[in-house]
């Protein structure tokens, strides 16, 4: 995005919102607004954006209608959404309520404000138990197992039926696992909260073998900012981040003990090839699209882990 802009951000205080938000106040925009309810972000994530008046930050929920601005704004990053997905297995609703209804509320204010730009934060997770492998944005049958894969893509329709509608623009970013600074949840700082309580034992759920891809928020958010400055033709369109080479849970497992300066650690696995239920035991994504427009990955996943781990021991997740 070009410097004299206005950007509206939600979940503005979480972990990669909050990333996001750093980098864009160094383009000297003429404005920034947040808008978070704080259920998973942290106000210290952007205290001192707050405090130097870099940012203008709402504390609210982006279902509420009445904490939206009365000034319009030139680009919407959309990062707020439900982040406990093993959580929507018990509480049905908060997928289709934060992911979903969230997701329609932002696009009215879009709306009845004339914004035409918008990017979003999706998730692999849409794709499910996807047969092609590498997974390329265009697969042919996407069925999620998920009740939080399920609410990203009801989110992506809205999104496009809103865009073909009211003559908007979307770029719509389908995440690997994002890792790194002020990382709050997932497997890292799961692993790592279980080995400061015990450091000789560490529960792994399912098998040990689910593989996935582990990338930096780095290379996220510049993903989020660069790829729409370079594809500015489009209507609505979809790519996929994530870093070109995967892991399996208990290599990760193995990175993080190291890291953590830790011998002798026991694994113990709960057993089946998933950690949850709705969890896809292997997730390999194309990012050829991606590659095309000049974006990769300069962080190797194996880097991100460690950086991750370094973040959560030393005190610098803020």
């Amino acid at each position: 995005m070009v410097k004299k802009m206005r950007y509206f951000v939600t979940g503005g205080a979480g972990f990669i919102g909050s990333n996001l938000v750093d980098r864009l106040v160094e383009y000297a925009p003429d404005k920034v607004t947040i808008i978070d309810n704080l259920k998973t972000g942290r106000i210290e994530f952007i205290h001192d954006l707050i405090k130097e008046k870099k940012i203008e930050f709402i504390r609210d929920d982006i279902k509420n209608k009445d904490a939206y601005p009365k000034e319009s704004y030139d680009v919407v990053f959309h990062l707020s959404a439900n982040a406990d997905v093993r959580g929507g297995i018990h509480n049905t609703y908060i997928d289709l309520e934060e992911n979903v209804i969230g997701t329609h509320m932002l696009l009215e204010f879009m709306r009845k404000k004339d914004i035409k730009n918008l990017i979003f934060a999706s998730s692999s997770a849409i794709y499910g138990e996807s047969s092609v492998k590498p997974t390329p944005e265009n697969v042919p049958d996407i069925k999620p197992i998920s009740h939080y894969g399920a609410s990203k893509l009801a989110a992506e329709a809205f999104i496009s039926s809103f865009c073909h509608t009211y003559n908007m623009k979307a770029w719509m970013f389908r995440f690997a696992n994002v890792v790194g600074m002020r990382s709050t949840h997932g497997v890292i700082p799961d692993f790592v909260n279980k080995l400061k309580i015990n450091p000789s034992k560490l529960e792994i759920l399912g098998d040990g073998n689910q593989e996935k891809s582990y990338f930096d928020v780095f290379d996220c958010v510049n993903g989020l900012i660069d790829i729409p400055n370079i594809d500015r033709n489009i209507v609505v369109e979809a790519y996929n981040l994530a870093n070109n080479e995967t892991i399996k849970v208990k290599d990760l497992a193995k990175i993080v003990v190291e890291e953590m300066g830790l011998q002798n650690v026991k694994f113990e696995y709960t057993g089946g090839d998933r950690g949850w239920l709705g969890d896809v035991p292997v997730t390999i994504l194309s990012i050829e699209k991606a590659r095309k427009l000049n974006w990769k990955a300069t962080i190797t996943y194996k880097e991100a882990i460690k950086r991750t781990v370094r973040f959560l021991l030393q005190g610098d997740n803020k």
